[in-house]
């Protein structure tokens, strides 16, 4: 089989060929089509993520079962030919935190394409119940969005009340995603916040409006706000200063963004405004089922996010992924494998 690793060190694409291996009971065999560019991906490629060695990137990914056969998440019965996505990140189903439902949080998760190698390879092999088999009815591109749009539904869903208006701030994959999601969950009131000109631009072509700054997208309201932050990194300090001045009292803010540094708070005004922070991490299966429902009936509403589609085929250098990854003006690239 092939595949292509990514190397820090030389920031560089190379693809190999290894043995084949059987496949193990119990398991699928998967081959990838459409790989669509995340976060992650973008933080491993720029070096600001750093990995023990190189790797196969790649997980928000669809493709066909090419051997085997089981259910999948929702139950479904999945058999050769048939169109999938997959969840990426596998948990042991047998941990404290499995056992009590909260498999987004499990203690011994496999993570493909950030530990283990991802999507950009011929196949991979995995349990069925990590599957989520797609009607023909579907964009097939889309399919590889169902799995940023199930983390922007797991944190949707910490906000108790959807008549508060929504800010997210960053409109990178997950938050733009979220952005429309957040309508097709019954958020009325949502704005996005976006400092990259670029990317502004392009959200603009497709007909979303965008705040520049969170005191921007703060100002014209006066109700207790749902704030959802999907940027992290080490900005995020500042953020919540000017954010906790002038947010009014009852607001909640969810963060899905990692970051690698402490942070500080006022805890007078947390407490004072009575502010409810927390966190949020990827997803649990029903995240995932019910972004697969709300794609499914709102194909075209997802589609417009896709920037560009690339044929990895079309490729005369295999290193120009790294442009195509860290691409500043586009929502979602997507590369077709096949």
């Amino acid at each position: 089989m092939w595949k292509i690793l990514f190397d820090q060190g030389t920031k560089s694409f190379k693809k190999i060929v290894v043995p084949d291996v059987p496949l193990k009971d119990g398991f699928i065999r998967f081959r990838p089509k459409y790989y669509s560019v995340c976060g992650t991906d973008k933080s491993i490629v720029s070096g600001h993520r750093r990995l023990e060695h190189p790797v196969v990137i790649g997980h928000e990914l669809s493709g066909y079962v090419s051997i085997g056969s089981g259910y999948d998440m929702e139950g479904e019965v999945i058999n050769n030919g048939d169109l999938i996505t997959i969840l990426p990140n596998y948990y042991c189903g047998e941990c404290l935190n499995c056992i009590h439902g909260n498999y987004n949080t499990c203690l011994n998760k496999t993570i493909i394409g950030v530990i283990e190698d991802g999507g950009l390879s011929e196949y991979l092999d995995l349990k069925p119940k990590f599957a989520l088999k797609l009607p023909k009815s579907i964009k097939e591109e889309l399919g590889a969005l169902i799995e940023p749009t199930a983390v922007g539904v797991h944190a949707l869903k910490k906000f108790s009340s959807t008549e508060n208006p929504l800010i997210i701030i960053g409109a990178g994959g997950t938050g733009a995603l979220t952005y429309e999601t957040a309508f097709k969950m019954g958020f009325e009131d949502v704005s996005l916040v976006e400092i990259n000109e670029k990317k502004i631009q392009t959200l603009k072509n497709i007909g979303i409006d965008t705040y520049k700054t969170i005191k921007e997208a703060i100002a014209s309201k006066t109700d207790s706000l749902n704030i959802l932050d999907t940027v992290g990194m080490d900005s995020l300090s500042s953020r919540f200063s000017s954010i906790f001045n002038s947010v009014a009292s009852g607001s909640k803010i969810v963060i899905t963004g990692l970051f690698s540094s402490e942070y500080s708070i006022s805890s007078d005004l947390l407490i004072r405004k009575e502010i409810d922070v927390t966190g949020s991490i990827i997803y649990n299966p029903n995240d995932f089922i019910l972004a697969k429902k709300i794609i499914l009936k709102n194909q075209n509403s997802y589609l417009k996010f896709i920037t560009n589609i690339i044929d990895i085929t079309s490729l005369k250098d295999l290193n120009d992924l790294y442009q195509i990854i860290l691409d500043e003006k586009s929502v979602k690239n997507v590369v077709k494998l096949y």
